[in-house]
């Protein structure tokens, strides 16, 4: 499995890129809309709140 090792998210006229690279240096580039990416976040939030809970 590929390691990330940074991610940048670009603002775009209509949309946005999630751009991932893992620890080899390949770039991946993804176009989302807002509500994809606060999908994520909300799933980030709830996975960070559950481990939380676990501690």
């Amino acid at each position: 499995m590929k390691q990330l090792s940074n991610f940048t998210i670009e603002i775009r006229t209509n949309d946005f890129v999630l751009r991932l690279t893992d620890d080899e240096g390949e770039v991946t580039e993804f176009a989302s809309s807002a509500e994809q990416l606060d999908r994520v976040i909300d799933a980030f939030n709830d996975l960070m709140d559950e481990a939380d809970e676990d501690e």
